[in-house]
C-alpha cells in the first residue's frame, strides 16, 4: 500500500489545507519508543468526493500473529467526546473478524460507510451504517478497544480536534473539509507500523489509499 504522497497529489491536498486557512497545532516534541499496539488505526476518512458518508476506517495487524476480534469494538466520538455509535467487529453472522498475520493476504481489516466510492485490496471489508447525517463527525475521532465494556482498554485512536480526549493522542490530527474530501483525501499514517502516540505526528492528510 502507498503510504506517502508524492508529486501533484501531495501538493494539492498540501495547498488546499492552506488555503482553507486552517491553523496548524503546536508542534510536538521528538518522538518517544513505544510499544507498538497489536493492531492500530491505519486510516480515517470522514467525507469524500461522495459527500459526508463517503468515509471509510482502516485497521491493521502488525504482529505476526493472527488475531481473532472478539469483543473488539469501533468507538465513534463527536466533537463533544460523546460516543456516538460503537461498532462490533463481526461478520454478518455475529461471528468475530479475523487479521491475519502482518504482510499477508487479510491483514487489514477496512469499515466502508454507505456512499463509499474507493476500492479495497483486503478481503476484511465491514459495510458500516455510520450513524446521522455526517457519520464519522469531522471535529470527532475513532478508537479501537479490546472490549465491549465502558472501561475496556483503548488499542489506539486519533481525534481531529482537541476535545475528542478519548481518541486523542498527543496533538490531534489535522480534520478533513470540503476541499480535501474532493481530492479523495484521508487521515493517513505516515509510516505503516509506526506509532508514536500522537496523532499530529503519525497522521497526516493524504491521497485515500482505499
Amino acid at each position: 500500500m502507498r503510504r506517502l504522497l508524492g508529486g501533484a497529489a501531495a501538493l494539492a491536498i498540501a495547498s488546499t489545507i492552506a488555503f482553507a486557512g486552517v491553523a496548524a497545532a503546536d508542534e510536538p516534541e521528538a518522538p518517544e519508543v513505544m510499544q507498538l499496539p497489536a493492531v492500530l488505526i491505519n486510516e480515517v476518512s470522514t467525507m469524500g468526493p461522495n459527500g459526508a458518508l463517503d468515509e471509510a476506517i482502516e485497521i491493521v495487524n502488525t504482529t505476526n500473529e493472527q488475531i481473532e476480534l472478539t469483543n473488539w469494538v469501533i468507538r465513534i466520538y463527536n466533537q463533544r467526546n460523546e460516543v456516538i455509535q460503537t461498532i462490533p467487529l463481526t461478520d454478518v453472522t455475529g461471528q468475530p473478524l479475523t487479521l491475519a498475520p502482518m504482510n499477508n493476504v487479510g491483514s487489514t481489516l477496512v469499515l466502508t460507510g454507505a456512499e463509499f466510492s474507493g476500492t479495497t485490496s483486503t478481503p476484511n471489508v465491514l459495510p458500516v451504517r455510520f450513524l446521522g447525517s455526517e457519520g464519522i463527525p469531522t471535529l470527532g475521532g475513532v478508537a479501537i478497544f479490546g472490549g465491549t465494556s465502558p472501561t475496556a482498554f483503548k488499542i489506539d485512536g486519533v481525534a481531529f480536534s482537541a476535545p475528542v480526549t478519548a481518541a486523542k493522542e498527543g496533538v490531534h490530527a489535522q480534520p478533513e473539509n470540503q476541499r480535501t474530501a474532493q481530492l479523495a483525501g484521508s487521515n493517513t499514517r505516515n509510516l505503516l507500523n509506526q506509532d508514536t502516540n500522537n496523532n499530529q505526528r503519525d497522521f497526516s492528510l493524504q491521497e485515500r489509499t482505499f
